[in-house]
Formats: C-alpha cells, structure tokens, sequence
C-alpha cells in the first residue's frame, strides 16, 4: 500500500518486508520499498509484492544486516577467473555452511593481492528473490547491504568499503535499531565488521543489561578509538522501535525512518551482485553512468558545478544573442548604404524595394538611353559567346532573343565543345544554362 504517489521515479529501492531464512514464494514476498526521482530524496513508498511494485530503469535490492554475514581476508594475487576458488579455499574453515551454497562478493574497489571484506550470503535464498522480481518484470540492477564495515576517512586507502554515508573521520560505530519479523535487533557497523544482536525487553531485571553485554561482545570499541568506548559512536533508530530501544539500552536515538535508511543504503559504492550474479560488462558500464548522471544532477556536493555549468551556459547564450545583436547591425548598416547609393545616383527612384536589381535596372535604362550597348543586348551576348570560345568556330544555328535572355541551337560543334562554351562563360559570371541541345545565356546577376 503507498502513502504517495510519484509520476516517473528514477531509482526504486526495496528490501524484503519480513525476514527468513527459508526459501520465498511469488505468493508471500513482500517487500518495503522506496523510490526516488533523484537519488537523494524519497518521493513515494510502500509496501506491497512483486508484482504490484512501481516500474523503474533501476532497482536496488537491500539485504537485510541478517543476511550478510561479513569476513576480512587477504586475498592472493590470482586471476579474476580464478578468485572465487580462493575465496572458497580461505574461507570454508570459517563458514558453517558448504562454500558451494553461498554467494561472495567483495567490497568496492577490491582485488587479488589486498586485504579487503567478503560478504556473505546464501546463494538459494538470494537467488530466490532476485527471481521472484524479475518474475514480475522488476528485474534488479543492484545488490547492496544494509550494514557494511565502515572505513576511516583519514587512512591512507579510504575508498575500500567506503561510501558517502558510512565514511568517518574518527574510528566509530554505528548502531541502527530497527524491527524485523517482530523484533526489534541493533544492527552495529565498526571498522572491525557489523553485527546484529536482539533488543530483550528486561523480565527480571537482567534483559537490558543482557543486551547491553551482547553489544560489546560482538562489537568492541576499536584499539584506534579515542576516549570512551561508546563517545564517537552514532545511534539511530526507526521511530517505529525507537522508543524500545532507548529503554532498553538507556541510549538516545537520533530518527530515521526505514525510507530513508534504504535511500542511504543506494547511495552507497556497495554491488553484491558479483560472480555468477554480475551484470555484464555494458549493463555495468550503464548503470555507473545513470548512477553518475543522477548524482551530478541532484547531489549537494555537486551543485557549485551545476551553478557553474549555468552560468557559463548563460555566458555563452549572451554572447551569442550580442554577436547576432552586431552581425545583424552591420548587415542593416550596409543595406541604408546600398539604398542611399541607389537614391543618390538615380533620385527618381523613391521606393527601394531590392536596390542591386533597381540599380541595374537603371544603368540599362541610361544605357538604352545613349544608345550604348548592354549586358542584356544580343550583340553583348554574342560578343561574350564570341569571346569565349578562343578563337573557335563555335557558331549556333538557330537564336531566339528575348530581352536580357538569348537561347542557341543547332550548334556546329560537338556537345563536349558546347560544355567548356559554357564553363568558360561561368567562370567570368555570366549565367548558363545547357540541356544537351539548346544553351540558354544571360547577363550576370547584380
């Protein structure tokens, strides 16, 4: 059921609503999700299944902090082909289950040769939900934690694990209490892992002290941290199980509610879908550039460049709208000269519609006049003809004359002659036409 509606959201980000080891069904997979039309913002959120999820370009499957389990191992320098064997070799000791049923994938930016996190998680069970949602045309892009060992962001290598959400300047914990399948568990990510322990409400007086116990069990302080064991750490809690979990823990809760703690989740390096569940190398090389694209456009660190972007963007505009501003100036400055000219010579010319064809026009008109030949005389023309064809008898036999247009046929020479005829008088302007038979002649225009 959602709570809003959202016209065209970009990232869609979903976790299963009630977590179990066993394997899911079409018929019961629920899942909470959140969709977002710029990565850094909730616009609609819901809880439904599959098939009645919202259609998106990108989906994001959220892992439960249960379903990870997490290990810190060197990896050898190997071949990519050959890395999930060896993770299989340095981990089988560790693991309960055969290597063979579960999925590994390694931390942003890892390789053969380092020491990086291995997250872990059962392969059928994953597999089952990453089936049910592209049963329901929701196929999913992105795989990613919802706890993950932190990092420092004064180490010399901090982009291993790191994300905008989970980099510290200072070694720390962060402790997200929230429900799952009716009970309320703390989930805790440190630089030495993450764990997930139950919140026990106190029966006879030992259940927050239990909880309590449990915590730094699983979660040490870390031998870098400064002051106090618990001093730089950070709690957050879902407001459903905030209050709980402050009265069981005696620990203030800053809120952020389930939406908002998976938006965090997407915005983070983090993909398990590695190995036998990677996308291929051009779905990868998409999903980077729509990630990258929707970054730029929405996230605060990048809006001085998308400030800046604008203004050049309207530099550039001005300049061009004041170039044409200038080009189109001088073009009308030329066009009064031309007019002025016109007047000036010829002053019984009042109306200036197209002033090189009135001009023309009027130096025919003088020339007529003193009995002086013009370009659109028969003479001219055949004088030009004359002229261009060097010296050779290249006569037509047949002359239709119309004022300012001559037309000749029956040529005494071969049609190629008749060609250069006519490229001869182009190339000194006047224009030609021939259409294999009659060569149509008249003045260059003004």
């Amino acid at each position: 059921m959602a709570l809003r509606h959202a016209p065209h959201p970009i990232v869609l980000i979903l976790t299963p609503a009630d977590f179990s080891v066993t394997t899911p069904t079409p018929a019961s997979a629920l899942f909470d999700w959140a969709a977002s039309g710029n990565g850094q913002q909730i616009n609609d959120l819901g809880q439904c299944a599959a098939s009645l999820l919202p259609r998106d370009d990108e989906v994001v499957l959220v892992l439960p902090p249960r379903a990870v389990s997490w290990h810190r191992v060197a990896l050898p320098k190997v071949a990519s082909t050959r890395l999930r064997a060896a993770l299989e070799g340095l981990l089988e000791d560790r693991l309960l289950t055969d290597v063979n049923e579960l999925h590994f994938a390694l931390e942003p930016g890892g390789k053969s040769g380092q020491s990086v996190w291995v997250a872990v998680c059962q392969k059928t069970w994953l597999r089952s939900w990453l089936q049910i949602l592209e049963g329901a045309g929701r196929p999913v892009t992105r795989i990613v934690p919802s706890m993950w060992p932190l990092v420092q962001s004064e180490a010399p290598v901090a982009s291993a694990g790191a994300s905008r959400s989970f980099e510290l300047d200072i070694p720390s914990t962060i402790h997200w209490a929230h429900a799952e399948s009716g009970q309320v568990w703390l989930g805790s990510a440190s630089v030495l892992g993450v764990s997930s322990t139950p919140l026990l409400e106190a029966t006879s007086g030992a259940g927050g002290s239990a909880s309590v116990a449990a915590i730094t069990a699983l979660m040490p302080p870390s031998p870098d941290a400064l002051g106090e064991s618990a001093e730089y750490d950070i709690w957050l809690a879902d407001p459903s199980v905030a209050t709980v979990a402050e009265r069981i823990l005696d620990q203030r809760f800053e809120l952020v509610a389930q939406p908002q703690w998976l938006l965090r989740c997407s915005q983070s390096d983090w993909n398990l879908a590695q190995f036998d569940l990677s996308l291929s190398a051009s779905a990868r090389r998409g999903q980077r550039l729509r990630r990258s694209l929707r970054q730029w456009r929405s996230a605060p660190a990048w809006r001085p460049a998308r400030w800046g972007l604008a203004a050049l963007v309207g530099v550039q505009l001005v300049g061009l709208n004041a170039a044409a501003w200038h080009e189109s100036s001088a073009l009308q400055a030329k066009q009064q000269a031309v007019q002025r000219t016109l007047q000036q010579t010829f002053p019984q010319v009042t109306l200036v519609l197209d002033a090189p064809v009135q001009m023309q026009r009027e130096l025919v008109r003088l020339q007529q006049t003193a009995g002086a030949l013009s370009l659109g005389d028969l003479e001219t023309l055949l004088g030009a003809i004359d002229q261009a064809s060097g010296g050779e008898n290249l006569l037509p036999s047949t002359v239709n004359y119309t004022p300012g247009d001559g037309r000749f046929a029956g040529w005494r020479a071969t049609e190629d002659q008749v060609r250069a005829l006519q490229q001869t008088l182009e190339r000194v302007g006047w224009q030609v036409r021939f259409d294999g038979n009659e060569l149509a002649l008249s003045p260059p225009a003004p």
